[in-house]
């Protein structure tokens, strides 16, 4: 019985090598093409027209006035006693973020450069 499990581990171990090989070969090759396609990857203008849309979305006139909302009904619900500060806090914050983006990275971009 011994001898089954030694044999199993060590069939289950090279079975486990073999994958592990064609894993790493799989990579290898994608990296490849990924370094290969590098300077297509480089002409990114599609790109930047749907980031641009995707930030207009989310700072636009109806996610302002959604954050607006968001931030009235906040303090109507703090007034009242029906919400805590830390979701008011935790709120008020992410839309600082949110609106914030594009300042707090120009920031960063500017004291790094």
């Amino acid at each position: 019985m011994l001898t089954q499990i030694k044999t199993a581990y060590f069939a289950n171990a090279a079975a486990k090598r073999e994958v592990s090989a064609k894993t790493l070969t799989m990579i290898g090759m994608l990296l490849i093409a990924l370094f290969l396609m590098a300077p297509d990857l480089a002409m990114a203008e599609p790109w930047d027209s749907a980031a641009q849309k995707v930030l207009d979305i989310f700072t636009g006139g109806l996610a302002r006035t959604l954050a607006i909302i968001a931030v009235i009904a906040c303090g109507i619900a703090a007034i009242a006693g029906k919400l805590s500060w830390d979701w008011a806090i935790k709120i008020i914050i992410g839309l600082v973020f949110i609106f914030g983006a594009a300042a707090i990275v120009d920031y960063i971009i500017s004291a790094v450069g």
